[in-house]
């Protein structure tokens, strides 16, 4: 069910979408999708994120939320670009609805187009639910585009939910549209 409801969202939130961004992020035991896309001109994106851990002590972990970025927020510097997070995340047995924040930029005075992109949220004890105490994500991307619309990139990923869950480097590429 839960995976029905992500896949809504995001068909609903493509027929809308004015800019959108898919990536796929490898490690040697898992494999996330990760999908946004402009709901407004007012940089008001929906969002989803797939896990999938071939471990068979986890679970798979989805997440899907809006965030709201640049001018929208009241912060708009040049080549910098923060944005504010709301998500639900879910594995089989903890449930959390996490806040959170992000930046984007590209490296500015060198000739190759390098990107830095980071998001940090977290989910008290208020804000999770079933087996969750807690819940938090960091997740920190450099990047490269080789051309206008496609991305290379390495990251770290750090999810939480009382415990770690799945804290990781990871390689990826992403195309915008």
């Amino acid at each position: 069910m839960k995976k029905i409801v992500t896949t809504l969202i995001l068909a609903g939130a493509s027929l809308f979408a004015q800019n959108t961004n898919v990536n796929l992020q490898i490690t040697n035991s898992t494999i996330g999708v990760y999908a946004e896309s402009g709901l407004t001109q007012n940089n008001i994106k929906a969002r989803g994120f797939y896990l999938y851990n071939d471990n068979s002590n986890k679970n798979n972990f989805y997440l899907a939320g809006v965030k709201a970025e640049g001018n929208l927020i009241g912060v708009d510097i040049e080549n910098l670009k923060f944005s504010v997070i709301a998500d639900f995340a879910h594995t089989k047995n903890n449930s959390a609805i996490p806040l959170g924040f992000g930046v984007f930029t590209y490296i500015p005075n060198i000739s190759i187009p390098l990107f830095i992109r980071a998001e940090a949220e977290y989910a008290p004890k208020v804000l999770s639910f079933d087996d969750a105490d807690r819940f938090s994500r960091v997740d920190a991307e450099l990047g490269y585009s080789p051309i206008v619309n496609a991305e290379i990139f390495a990251g770290y990923r750090n999810i939480s939910f009382n415990h770690n869950y799945n804290s990781v480097f990871y390689g990826g590429l992403g195309y915008n549209f």
